[in-house]
């Protein structure tokens, strides 16, 4: 499998210096949650940055409302998914443990301080990537796919989350899981299936509509202006690695820019 991060369980954890963290306050606001409480869903939009300064948040596995992982998250560290970058939506279910106090910042201002503050944007880009690599080598996912094998319409569900690198489960037809999710959202036990969240079954799943459940389709006006326009951006179009780290990409557009800007003979 292809590293989109590094090793959440072997890397030393690096807490935002006090400087980064006054600049969260004065970008956000602080909010509490009291224990119990969903701070995120699958499928909500990833609209915020959230820095925990008391108390505590898990992972919830989405079928059983039960704690997906004995970790969690506490003082000092924050809850955000690398889909915070694209506007993405959430993948996972996070729930405050005990009372909770954090730094909200909206996403569009958390843009404008990792642009401003690279050591912060590093630091978090680096545990979101490591976050996401988890989720794959571990298939901690709230998208469950049911009859790869035997359905091209779900197999193909299945390619699309390879390639974009999308934690999934996949159950064979018949097997326990599968009938216990099958009963559970109301669909036949045998019939091949697309389940997203707790119980929003996908009809006729096509990679557009899950694309559509996570956030990641792009609906773009006729008047917006871009700087960049990428077609056909593959992992086969672009130089090793740059499909992988949204840093490595950002380097080398501005050494094509700076290439291009050269003058003379060049290769762009």
């Amino acid at each position: 499998m292809e590293t989109i991060g590094g090793d959440l369980r072997q890397m030393q954890r690096i807490p935002l210096a006090t400087a980064q963290v006054d600049a969260l306050r004065i970008a956000g606001a602080a909010a509490s949650y009291p224990a119990g409480t969903f701070l995120a869903r699958p499928g909500e939009p990833v609209d915020r940055f959230v820095y925990v300064e008391e108390g505590e948040i898990e992972l919830v596995n989405p079928y059983t409302d039960e704690r997906h992982l004995p970790s969690t998250l506490g003082p000092t560290q924050f809850m955000s998914e690398i889909s915070l970058l694209n506007g993405g939506a959430w993948s996972m279910a996070m729930r405050a443990v005990r009372d909770t106090r954090v730094i909200e910042v909206p996403r569009e201002a958390m843009l404008t301080l990792m642009s401003q503050i690279p050591e912060m944007s590093d630091i978090i880009i680096t545990v979101l990537s490591a976050r996401r690599r988890r989720q794959l080598e571990e298939r901690i996912s709230s998208l469950r796919l049911i009859g790869e094998d035997e359905d091209r319409n779900v197999r193909r569900i299945a390619e699309f989350a390879s390639r974009n690198h999308i934690p999934y489960i996949s159950l064979p037809l018949g097997s326990p899981e599968a009938e216990a999710i099958a009963h559970r959202c109301s669909i036949a036990p045998a019939v091949p299936a697309v389940i997203f969240g707790r119980d929003v079954v996908v009809t006729e799943p096509t990679p557009d509509k899950v694309a559509r459940l996570l956030g990641l389709n792009l609906d773009f006006g006729n008047d917006e202006v871009f700087d960049v326009l990428i077609v056909g951006g593959g992992r086969r179009g672009w130089p090793q690695g740059c499909m992988r780290e949204p840093k490595v990409s950002a380097r080398w557009l501005l050494k094509m820019w700076r290439s291009a800007a050269k003058p003379g003979p060049r290769a762009v």
